[in-house]
């Protein structure tokens, strides 16, 4: 029985390594998640050391939690593995990297492309689209923000009624937080609303992080949202945005 389980074991290890192979003739991957971390490289005229006069080369490394590997191009080999990602930070995301250094993150990618040359500093490059804190949800149990991410869970799917339920009982049937203003505005969005993190701020105030898009217009969005305790129940009282959307 021993041998049996064993078996299986390796079984499904292979399977989940094939499932961490990534085809990039088919732009993949388009997300990864990883401690992201920032080294200085050697880069011309000798790529060995920045201390004996080569040219310092600073980047965004992603250190990834398993192996993955890649197919889809002539420089890539489903038979060679590795964990790092070198990230390409484009305008708007610059600052945002540099203060998330050291942490935890799950990135959007776009153009993945293999690592060729002495100025690519893992085997993978892709540019970043939207990089965001990875979440650990059992930092929030006891605290407000399982309620928080229930209510934006429930705006992603355009449900005013369920998200209703998080909100104190005197703003649920009118107002901006109301289940028929809710749903009538995120019911009907071109992309979802897609809760990208929480951050606190005290006690009882959080700051949400989510995007959506309605029409031409995407939002890369943030809100203070407060919240009270109501017979042990920890409730939203108001939201503000703070970027317009």
């Amino acid at each position: 029985m021993i041998r049996v389980a064993f078996l299986i074991f390796l079984l499904l290890s292979a399977h989940s390594e094939a499932k961490a192979c990534f085809d990039l003739s088919q732009k993949q991957p388009e997300r990864l998640s990883g401690m992201l971390t920032y080294r200085i490289f050697a880069g011309p005229p000798n790529f060995e050391d920045v201390a004996t006069g080569d040219a310092p080369e600073p980047a965004y490394i992603l250190q990834l939690d398993s192996p993955i590997c890649l197919t889809g191009d002539e420089l890539a080999s489903a038979d060679r593995s590795f964990s790092t990602v070198q990230l390409l930070p484009i305008v708007g995301t610059g600052g945002l990297m540099r203060a998330l250094v050291g942490k935890r993150v799950e990135a959007d990618l776009s153009e993945p492309y293999a690592g060729v040359t002495g100025h690519h500093h893992a085997p993978l490059l892709a540019t970043v689209v939207r990089i965001y804190r990875d979440h650990d949800t059992a930092r929030e149990f006891g605290t407000p923000a399982t309620t928080i991410r229930a209510f934006y869970y429930a705006l992603g799917q355009g449900s005013g009624d369920e998200a209703s339920k998080y909100v104190v009982p005197e703003k649920r049937r009118s107002g901006p937080l109301s289940a028929s203003a809710t749903t009538a505005f995120y019911g009907s969005l071109d992309e979802p609303l897609r809760l990208l993190g929480i951050e606190p701020r005290g006690e009882s105030s959080f700051v949400a992080h989510y995007t959506f898009k309605r029409g031409a217009r995407s939002c890369d969005g943030r809100s203070v949202v407060q919240t009270v305790k109501r017979d042990g129940r920890n409730l939203i009282s108001s939201i503000r945005a703070l970027d317009g959307c």
